[in-house]
């Protein structure tokens, strides 16, 4: 059986960019251990790869297409714990 090199953290934070990054030093800054998972090099993620492109829901090609429908959507699953992705 191979060994494997074993980490503890009290937080793991998966991605890089710049969600992740921001979540990472809000975590340390609270004096918790963490861990941050990335797929790719340490600055090629997404947030940095965009090279600031806006998206905005402005109903001008098809009315159903709008803010108000699209942060009730995406609002859903603000909370994670809600979504499910973490068990407190």
């Amino acid at each position: 059986m191979a060994d494997y090199e074993t980490h503890e953290h009290d937080v793991l934070v998966i991605g890089a960019g710049g969600a992740g990054l921001r979540a990472a030093i809000e975590a340390s800054a609270a004096g918790v251990r963490v861990g941050l998972v990335c797929k790719s090099l340490l600055g090629k993620a997404h947030t940095v790869m965009a090279e600031g492109g806006i998206a905005a829901a402005l109903a001008n090609v098809d009315e159903r297409d709008n803010w108000k429908w699209t942060s009730a959507t995406i609002g859903r699953c603000i909370s994670l714990t809600r979504c499910g992705a973490v068990n407190m």
